[in-house]
């Protein structure tokens, strides 16, 4: 992507061309589930939302070798990832969260996928990360997986808190 040069650029650059939000098919649900084109929109999603929070890191770095223009180029362009990842994950909620595959869409909903979600991460995902980065002798990364399970059961607690009074 060429540096952002003015305000009208800027915007641009921002925004997705298109929203599935202003001609989704309620047909296009019932077809999507198990089709390749699910997967390709799980891989999207997932990809869109790892270049946001690498372009984030990457700002970050910039920020601190003085790089603003840098820096900006790569806020802005993070926004607009997020922009495509809800785009694809908006298409995603007929079928389920893309994580966990539990329905999507309302507050309780969402709170319920999150919990499920971050309950994995801190009982299979990062310890099972932890032992075999231990077994590989790699102890500073398995100290930090584990670091990591315990940030997960404190969100899912706290996903858990908020569901139970939540009134619909």
């Amino acid at each position: 992507m060429p540096p952002v040069s003015s305000t009208v650029d800027a915007h641009w650059a921002l925004q997705a061309p298109w929203s599935p939000s202003h001609t989704h098919d309620k047909e296009i649900d019932m077809q999507l589930k198990g089709s390749k084109t699910e997967q390709n929109l799980k891989d999207a999603f997932a990809g869109e939302s790892q270049a946001n929070r690498r372009y984030l890191y990457f700002a970050n770095k910039a920020d601190i070798e003085g790089q603003n223009d840098v820096a900006a180029l790569f806020r802005s362009t993070a926004e607009g990832e997020t922009g495509h990842a809800h785009g694809h994950l908006e298409f995603l909620e007929a079928v389920g969260d893309p994580a966990t595959g539990l329905p999507i869409g309302s507050s309780r909903q969402n709170l319920m996928a999150a919990v499920a979600g971050e309950t994995h991460e801190y009982t299979d995902m990062y310890p099972g990360m932890a032992k075999q980065a231990r077994d590989e002798g790699f102890d500073e990364v398995a100290d930090w997986f584990e670091t990591l399970a315990k940030a997960e059961r404190s969100h899912a607690n706290r996903y858990q808190k908020a569901l139970d009074a939540l009134v619909d």
